[in-house]
């Protein structure tokens, strides 16, 4: 790993007090070009100008394969509804572990808040500390704002105070995550706002994800209206070892998609979608079902009939059907 040090032969000429054009120039060049770049004590810079990066040595790290295959895995609570029992079960699909990184994007409105606050709910026993930052959490005076107070009360699941005290730490953190990122710990990013800067995304979350040890965190990112990926495009992904997309899906419910997985724990993840509800003003969950591409339209949502171009009959026009073809039966009994 490059240390960010710079050295100029023209300085270095200076300092030995050698002079242009000299042999001793010649054997510096030499030196420099050749036996130092050889050694990978240095490398050119590229600039052209005879500035060269100094590199730090590197110790190879020492290890055993002895262990457990459940070494290093974290026994993550995921997100589920205390209202209607209904679950995604990601439990079941994904593998987490110390030092991995959820990523959580989709559109204004549409349940982001909501699943990072609830999977900082479901987790604050697994690490000794946790962390939620954001700048639309707190006031400019440095409080909590009345409407995180009403979510947090709505979420009465949770036991987020404890002997008079709060069990995370609230931050006001509009940027340099990574400084705030607490180490070992559980943080909460909810979100992530680079203006006019998403092509530093990928470098953002590269320090966020160096800075938090043995812990987990969990960071919210914008996508904008049936985008793939979110603000700053595939980079933002880079980085990430789950990542969760959220869309809106019809007029009142969201669509949560599996995109990447590092460790999944079955042979088909990637892809999978439930269809969600959110009550309580954005607080819980609820009516949390797996969901499938239409078979009849393909997903498309239409059928063609002559040459016009129909609702599909069977989705509605909602491009997706419950897995479970039973449930509405059962609901309605």
């Amino acid at each position: 790993m490059a240390i960010n040090k710079k050295v100029n032969l023209r300085d270095v000429r200076a300092y030995l007090k050698i002079e242009p054009g000299s042999k001793d120039d010649q054997n510096l060049r030499v030196l420099m070009a050749v036996n130092l770049v050889r050694d990978k004590t240095v490398k050119p810079s590229g600039d052209g100008d005879g500035t060269y990066k100094v590199l730090e040595p590197i110790i190879p790290v020492n290890f055993s394969l002895d262990g457990t295959d459940q070494e290093g895995v974290l026994d993550v609570h995921f997100p589920r509804s205390y209202i209607d029992d209904t679950t995604f079960g990601l439990e079941d699909l994904v593998e987490l572990s110390k030092g991995d990184m959820i990523l959580i994007t989709g559109e204004t409105n549409y349940g982001k808040t909501t699943i990072a606050l609830s999977i900082l709910g479901e987790n604050l026993d697994l690490f000794p500390v946790s962390v939620l930052m954001g700048s639309e959490y707190t006031s400019s005076a440095g409080e909590i704002t009345p409407k995180l107070k009403r979510r947090l009360r709505r979420m009465n699941w949770v036991k987020w105070i404890e002997d008079g005290k709060p069990r995370f730490k609230l931050l006001p953190v509009e940027h340099d995550y990574e400084d705030y990122v607490e180490r070992d710990g559980l943080t909460a990013i909810d979100w992530i706002s680079l203006p006019g800067e998403y092509y530093l995304v990928d470098r953002v979350m590269k320090t966020i994800k160096n800075s938090e040890g043995q812990g987990l965190t969990a960071v919210v990112l914008q996508k904008n209206k049936a985008a793939e990926f979110a603000e700053g495009g595939q980079r933002s992904e880079r980085y990430a070892d789950l990542v969760l997309k959220i869309d809106r899906f019809g007029e009142h419910e969201s669509l949560l998609t599996i995109g990447k997985v590092k460790a999944p724990k079955g042979k088909r993840v990637t892809g999978r979608t439930w269809a969600f509800g959110i009550t309580d003003y954005g607080a819980n969950l609820i009516d949390i079902r797996e969901v499938i591409k239409c078979p009849k339209c393909w997903g498309k949502g239409y059928v063609k009939q002559g040459n016009e171009n129909k609702r599909c009959p069977s989705c509605k026009g909602m491009k997706y059907i419950d897995k479970d073809p039973e449930r509405e039966q059962r609901k309605e009994e």
